[in-house]
């Protein structure tokens, strides 16, 4: 029998029970939903988070740095430049240097969707120009404000 112990150098596993739980680790996304954090991954730069939207909207256009999966939990929301629609039960992966502006399906109404953000993402306008950026760290601190 082979016995195979953890490196000395790894990281701590973490463990969150009962992250749908609607409590005070939800924070407002403008007047659009919520976010609630799972992870803040300072040593790579990105971040997991479940995102919640009620009603109808939009996010800003924005390309990002580094690769982003989703996976849709409920509702339905889509990228304004594709054609398709992410659903439950739905998985999406968009690689690095992607531009698309998400939107919550008007026939549906809401969504929730965790993702897996593994860098930070550039605000652009109708060109593609920057105008503003997110990251890990202005997150951390959003959060740090909220709570």
């Amino acid at each position: 029998m082979v016995v195979i112990t953890p490196s000395p150098f790894a990281l701590k596993e973490m463990y969150q029970p009962d992250v749908m739980v609607e409590d005070n680790k939800w924070y407002a996304l403008g007047k659009m939903g919520m976010v609630r954090p799972l992870l803040f991954d300072v040593a790579n730069g990105g971040w997991v988070s479940i995102l919640k939207i009620k009603g109808q909207g939009t996010i800003q256009r924005h390309r990002h740095a580094s690769p982003v999966t989703a996976w849709t939990l409920d509702g339905a929301w889509g990228y304004r430049e594709h054609d398709w629609l992410a659903t439950a039960g739905s998985f999406a992966y968009e690689p690095a240097g992607h531009i698309h502006t998400l939107y919550i399906d008007p026939k549906v109404g809401h969504m929730t969707a965790i993702f897996h953000v593994m860098g930070p993402l550039v605000y652009v306008d109708e060109h593609g120009n920057p105008v503003d950026y997110d990251d890990v760290f202005l997150r951390l601190d959003r959060y740090t404000k909220h709570c």
